[in-house]
């Protein structure tokens, strides 16, 4: 423990911070201090749970972080463990009561990517999804799943590198590991389909570096076919009243379709 440092961060609490997250500076470097958030149960992940248990699909399980000093302690037991293995993730500095403290992992990757639509850089946007399916994949090669791994918890790196942020959930306590990394798979694929609701050459982008750099045999997406094929029918019937979707349900059919197009060609 940094006594000085755990000085520094109690003293910035007590006088107010804006966000759960927030930047300090410490030995000449700048770090991000995060605190604990009461864990986040909904009735969405009650229903998660009983399609999980009738369909058999552990990849549907929810992962929702335990909240608290626990859900902190998670991560960064979490983050020691990727940095012996050499996975670009932040470096632990601290853990204190209800915060940890840790070192800076360079810019969010959606922030760059929000930067080069506002240039109009559309080789730029297509570079940094096809680097974010590519690392992707490297992760799950490492036998790891991330949980979130969504265009918003990586990172680019002043090395040109993706990295990774937030473990706050831990899917390989929930599934086995090759549920957990589809369910990874579906939550980046969706990601992109978000962000780039017209861009579908974006989202097939993403998801041909993903299976490029995994390999078409990968173990990972035998569960992921598993999924598609249950969700046909929800499809089926969805599509006809894409009308008067909601975005979040339009995005999950687009997504659905590339998913089910590449898989079973």
């Amino acid at each position: 423990m940094n006594e000085q440092l755990h000085a520094l961060v109690e003293h910035t609490l007590a006088q107010g911070v804006g966000a759960r997250v927030f930047p300090l500076r410490w030995e000449n470097r700048r770090i991000w201090v995060k605190q604990s958030v009461p864990a986040k149960h909904k009735v969405w992940h009650r229903v998660q749970r009983f399609a999980a248990n009738i369909t058999g699909i552990p990849l549907l399980r929810p992962t929702v972080s335990p909240g608290g000093q626990e859900g902190l302690e998670t991560e960064a037991a979490t983050l020691r463990k990727l940095t012996t293995l050499g996975v670009l993730v932040p470096d632990l500095i601290d853990v204190g009561e209800n915060w940890i403290a840790i070192g800076d992992n360079g810019r969010i990757l959606q922030s760059c990517i929000d930067d080069d639509v506002q240039k109009g850089d559309d080789d730029a946007i297509r570079a940094h999804v096809v680097a974010a399916g590519t690392a992707l994949a490297r992760l799950h090669g490492e036998g790891i799943a991330h949980g979130a791994p969504l265009l918003r918890n990586m990172t680019l790196r002043e090395d040109g590198q993706i990295g990774f942020i937030d473990f706050e959930e831990d899917p390989n306590a929930r599934m086995p590991l090759i549920d957990a990394q589809a369910r990874d798979v579906l939550l980046f694929v969706f990601s992109i389909q978000r962000e780039f609701k017209k861009r579908p050459e974006l989202l097939r982008a993403g998801w041909q570096a993903y299976v490029q750099a995994a390999g078409e045999e990968a173990r990972q997406l035998v569960p992921l076919r598993k999924v598609i094929r249950l969700l046909r029918p929800v499809y089926l019937i969805l599509r006809p009243f894409r009308r008067w979707l909601g975005t979040d349900a339009l995005n999950g059919l687009w997504a659905y379709r590339t998913l089910r197009k590449s898989l079973y060609r």
